[in-house]
Formats: C-alpha cells, structure tokens, sequence
C-alpha cells in the first residue's frame, strides 16, 4: 500500500505549516532561518 492511499487522513488545511505553540516560530527560525515568502522554513538558517 502506497503512501498517496492515506492522504485524506492528512492534515491538509491551508495554515498546517504555521506554528501552533508560543515558541514554535522561534525555536523554528534558530534552526532554520527566515521561513520563506510562503511561510515554509526550508532549513537554508545560519
């Protein structure tokens, strides 16, 4: 069984890749850098 099978059990709203605790976005831009224009940290940080 393929992985595409269980994508309707994805979470796939439009804001998933936001962050959800207080924190998040801050421990996610010591990790990674400045997410991009589209809010995706692509790991290209210091």
């Amino acid at each position: 069984m393929s992985e595409s099978v269980h994508m309707d059990a994805v979470d796939v709203h439009p804001d998933a890749h936001r962050a959800t605790e207080e924190d998040e976005e801050r421990v996610l831009r010591d990790l990674y850098g400045e997410p991009g224009a589209d809010g995706i940290y692509r790991g290209e940080g210091p």
